[in-house]
């Protein structure tokens, strides 16, 4: 069979088929001028405006400033003005948009790519009005741009905006500011941001952790307050502290919630001013009263809480204890009536002090102690905190001690995380670096902890080589290990100062591009904050 007429008939068609495309296509802008032609089309319009965008039609503003108040394409123009990108030929048009409330959230994003000072005023009028209360969030960036290098003349304003119903502009226009307050120091910012450690929204979303690195980011200031709610002292800070009941009771709060919850003594740790030590440990022994005649789930969240504020008063002392404190926490720990967490971490507390000043008290307890259910862990935060000087005392304690419990923790089945603690310390001479880098470095988690623990109470001139030590190895250190990375960041604050900012910083970024890094950043930042005070 011929197949040759097939072939020219495909040939025909397809040559018609492209002469029809062509066709098509024919007559369409490739210019700024042409697409200007077709930017009121109301057929061609929106794809015109896109184009105008695409091949930055600066000459296309002014049709597209006419078009805006009417079209039902603003946010193809919002998107044209940015790819366009002449901010001040811009202004007229943004400033419209921003005063549009359904385009000015997307108006106020684009204000933040150009940051001109001609847009200071519309975005201030957005963030003081009602109209688009959704575009306060872009809005405040936008402004924290443009006036970056005199944020202070927008105190007030910051202030306003922390305090203004987040379920009506969003939490995050809150936590904005309150990170804004931090930026510049805002001491009149102070009871605000304490209340906005417990401000919630109707779904639950909370603004703690911008509030609280914003009080760490202030400073000492913040201690005073802090101390009155957490005592209720109404002495100084009545009012600040009427307002912050009425407003934690308006979001249903329990009293307890916010005066012996967690939150404040987090905070308290943050500064790390020595300071609050008397107070944080006087907190410590207050009673634990649940409260009474409320269903169990209000009783399961009370234990909770107070579990956790026992904890992060511990790891507050970490921080700030200090010699002075000794008399107190030794009472805590040796009244039997007392809760045995709260007994237990108070005692952690007590040898985690710098240079270990409290193991001879600590060593005492254990051994007047007549318990063995109490000895047995109080082994410990023995061997967390003791140093060579306090071993042989310790050594001689358990080689008389031939309790069941004490035994099974130091030489038995539940010995091992006490054996790791004390090898350390047999197998590294006083004060011998380079040996506790070694072990810091080595597999054994528990001994690093030890040797990070060591290292953060060396002095005179290996003091430098151990904080270098420590820096060095904390990003090699999986997120997860939580304890031993806590005491690395406790040896590089002991043996920190200004000129370790800039080492914090880069672990800063590095735990921010880590996996499971967050949370050490909102860790490590208080402890920056802190570092440049120094």
């Amino acid at each position: 069979m011929d197949r040759k007429p097939l072939v020219v008939l495909l040939t025909v068609t397809v040559a018609f088929a492209l002469t029809l495309e062509t066709a098509c296509v024919k007559g369409t802008p490739t210019t700024c001028n042409g697409w200007a032609k077709l930017l009121r089309s109301p057929v061609n319009g929106k794809k015109a405006i896109k184009e105008s965008g695409e091949l930055h039609c600066v000459d296309s503003l002014p049709i597209l400033l006419e078009l805006f108040p009417t079209s039902q394409f603003k946010d193809d123009i919002l998107a044209a003005v940015k790819n366009i990108n002449e901010p001040l030929a811009s202004v007229e048009l943004l400033t419209a948009a921003l005063r549009d409330p359904d385009s000015a959230p997307q108006a106020a994003a684009v204000a933040e790519d150009f940051a001109i000072p001609e847009l200071r005023k519309p975005l201030i009028e957005v963030l003081t009005t009602s109209d688009a209360p959704k575009a306060r969030h872009n809005a405040i960036n936008a402004l924290a741009k443009i006036d970056k290098d005199n944020l202070k003349q927008h105190e007030k304003l910051f202030i306003q905006l922390l305090r203004n119903d987040p379920n009506l502009q969003g939490i995050q226009v809150n936590a904005a500011a309150a990170r804004l307050l931090g930026e510049i120091g805002s001491e009149e910012a102070i009871p605000h941001l304490i209340m906005g450690m417990f401000i919630k929204t109707q779904r639950g979303e909370k603004m703690y952790t911008a509030a609280r690195k914003a009080l760490a980011r202030i400073g000492p200031k913040v201690v005073e307050p802090l101390v009155a709610v957490q005592a209720n002292d109404r002495s100084k800070y009545g009012p600040m502290i009427e307002e912050l009941a009425n407003t934690a009771s308006r979001l249903g709060m329990n009293e307890w919630e916010w005066q012996d919850g967690p939150e404040i003594y987090q905070v308290l740790g943050d500064l790390r001013e020595i300071s609050a030590a008397p107070a944080i440990a006087k907190s410590l022994a207050k009673p634990l009263n649940p409260p009474v005649g409320v269903d169990d789930r209000v009783t399961r969240s009370w234990q909770i809480t107070q579990q956790n504020r026992i904890t992060m008063a511990m790891l507050a002392l970490w921080n700030v204890g200090s010699p002075e404190i000794i008399p107190q926490l030794k009472e805590i720990i040796v009244n039997p009536d007392n809760d045995a967490k709260l007994r237990l971490d108070t005692a952690t507390a007590l040898g985690m002090l710098p240079g270990y000043a409290g193991m001879p008290a600590l060593l005492d307890i254990y051994k007047t102690s007549k318990l063995q259910t109490f000895r047995a862990p109080l082994l410990k935060p023995v061997a967390m905190g003791i140093s060579w000087d306090e071993l042989p005392a310790l050594e001689k304690m358990l080689k008389a001690d031939k309790s069941e419990l004490v035994v099974a923790r130091t030489t038995g089945e539940e010995s091992g995380e006490f054996q790791s603690m004390i090898s350390v310390l047999q197998k590294c001479a006083k004060n011998d670096v380079d040996c506790l880098i070694g072990v810091l470095k080595g597999e054994d988690i528990v001994a690093s902890q030890k040797a990070a623990i060591l290292l953060s109470n060396v002095k005179g001139d290996h003091s430098r080589k151990a904080l270098e030590a420590l820096l060095t190895f904390y990003p090699t250190v999986n997120p997860k290990e939580t304890d031993l990375r806590r005491f690395l960041i406790i040896g590089i604050w002991r043996l920190g100062d200004k000129s370790t900012v800039k080492d914090v910083e880069r672990l800063i970024q590095a735990d921010k591009e880590a996996k499971g890094g967050s949370f050490w950043v909102d860790e490590l930042e208080p402890l920056l904050f802190a570092l440049q005070r120094r």
